[in-house]
């Protein structure tokens, strides 16, 4: 096992930059400051923050989890998922990044939550269930479509938001960004151990929601959501923890889009995929691509931080690409006008920023020719607050989270995303968090799903995927699903 120890030591001399600490004034100058992260190079991620962490711990815990999430995988050697390969360390190669990375093996939302309602076993290699028809593409040598690729590609748009393009200066709307989400090894064993069928998984997050309503706790009496016992029959996600040496629930979101000329592929990560399109009689192929990842969330429960730690990444160029959204309407119909080159809602902090840099400068001594010298940390988010000028309160990646419903989400549901209202439970107490977070805890308070969009019943197990370039046939909008879902009694 190689573990390499970054320590990254910057000079901020009187810059205007998001304090240190989480809940300090967003705007002090500084006149000068020494910043030190150490970043460790290790191929297991961070069991937990610090108690009381502040943005410096965050940045840390963040960046040592893209690090091992992005480890060379073990699964072509012994067939295990969310593994390592320890032999391989980020200086072993002067490849721009390994042929499968750790968190490509994580389980894609249709493995955690199958239309057929039979999980498998977390190492069986992948199977994605569905309700509708599927027929694989054709390809000009005779070939067909792969359905058994890690990258599925199966949401067109920001839940039922928005959806997105890039280089809409030349193409207009054919550039579309398609998303996927997967979960690690300890939260889907979990539920594949205790609620495995969307029914018992129901009745968890209904039990769970009413305890809320009732206890503002899990169930009558807890003092955290990291060991509810059974016999309570709630939604309790595994915690990571330091003592046990358990690594937690991981969940992450990535976006990837096609590369255009104008593109320059050398720069992106990028992988075949799977992605959806409709045939000449109305049906669903599934076809495979070469796609380019352009952002990624990292969200991971820990027993020091019971409401996840956020944290996103996003390609340097993403602002640079001409991005453009469509707003849909609660039918799922684009409306409105392409909003295109739109503007960042919060600048990434300096301290970010900082840490980017000199994360990169690591990595590239190590091996000057990786793909992730291209990505950058945009924020991260720990405890929930109601100090809206708070570190990284309005977290939002602008790939994933590009239009105002998400990237200024301060409400208490997504029907209402900017009410003020509460929107998050932690420790007896109900917040209302902005950005990411804020948005995960409707999931929590009015679903009972423990942050987790991945753990409702709302529209889930799904029946069919999102399509490249156009909306499902009989697809009911998604949008309108979570407001329903998540609209305050």
């Amino acid at each position: 096992m190689s573990i390499t120890k970054l320590t990254i030591t910057g000079i901020l001399a009187m810059l205007l930059f998001y304090s240190c600490k989480q809940s300090s004034n967003p705007e002090e100058l500084i006149e000068t400051e020494e910043l030190t992260f150490e970043v460790n190079f290790n191929p297991i991620p961070p069991f937990d923050v610090p108690p009381n962490a502040d943005s410096i711990d965050l940045i840390k815990f963040a960046w040592e989890e893209f690090i091992a999430l992005n480890w060379k995988s073990s699964y072509s050697i012994n067939g295990l998922r969310d593994n390592p390969d320890t032999s391989w360390n980020w200086g072993s190669s002067s490849d721009p990044f390994p042929d499968l990375a750790v968190w490509e093996t994580y389980a894609h939302r249709t493995e955690l939550r199958p239309y057929s309602n039979v999980m498998e076993p977390f190492n069986n290699p992948p199977h994605y269930s569905f309700g509708a028809t599927l027929t694989p593409a054709t390809f000009p040598d005779g070939s067909l479509a792969s359905f058994t690729l890690f990258n599925n590609l199966d949401e067109n748009n920001e839940i039922g938001s928005c959806n997105l393009y890039a280089h809409t200066n030349i193409y207009d709307q054919e550039n579309m960004v398609l998303y996927q989400a997967k979960v690690n090894r300890d939260e889907y064993e979990y539920i594949y151990n205790n609620y495995n069928t969307k029914e018992l998984l129901d009745t968890a997050t209904s039990r769970t929601k009413t305890n809320i309503d009732k206890y503002n706790a899990y169930y009558e009496g807890a003092t955290n959501s990291c060991d509810c016992p059974k016999e309570e029959g709630v939604l309790c996600l595994p915690c990571g923890d330091v003592e046990t040496k358990t690594v937690g629930s991981i969940e992450i979101k990535t976006a990837w889009r096609l590369l255009v000329p104008e593109d320059t592929p050398s720069k992106y990560f990028t992988r075949n995929a799977i992605f959806y399109e409709k045939d000449n009689s109305g049906g669903i192929t599934y076809s495979n691509k070469e796609f380019a990842l352009i952002g990624m969330h990292i969200i991971h429960k820990t027993r020091n931080n019971e409401e996840f730690v956020f944290a996103t990444w996003e390609h340097v160029d993403v602002t640079e690409n001409n991005m453009g959204y469509v707003l849909l309407d609660n039918s799922g119909k684009e409306t409105g006008p392409l909003y295109s080159n739109y503007s960042r809602y919060q600048e990434i902090p300096e301290i970010v920023k900082q840490s980017t840099q000199q994360v990169h400068s690591q990595i590239s001594a190590m091996n000057s020719n990786s793909i992730w010298l291209n990505y950058q940390l945009v924020g991260v988010q720990g405890k929930p607050t109601n100090d809206s000028t708070s570190f990284s309160f309005f977290l939002a990646n602008y790939v994933i989270e590009s239009d105002t419903t998400l990237n200024d989400f301060h409400g208490s549901s997504i029907g209402t995303p900017h009410d003020l209202k509460t929107n998050t439970l932690s420790n007896g107490q109900r917040f209302s968090m902005g950005g990411c977070q804020g948005c995960h805890g409707v999931a929590q308070t009015t679903l009972g799903a423990d942050f987790s969009f991945l753990m409702d019943n709302n529209g889930k197990p799904v029946n069919m995927p999102d399509l490249l370039d156009s909306i499902p046939p009989s697809e009911v909008a998604k949008l309108e699903k979570f407001i329903r879902a998540t609209a305050k009694e």
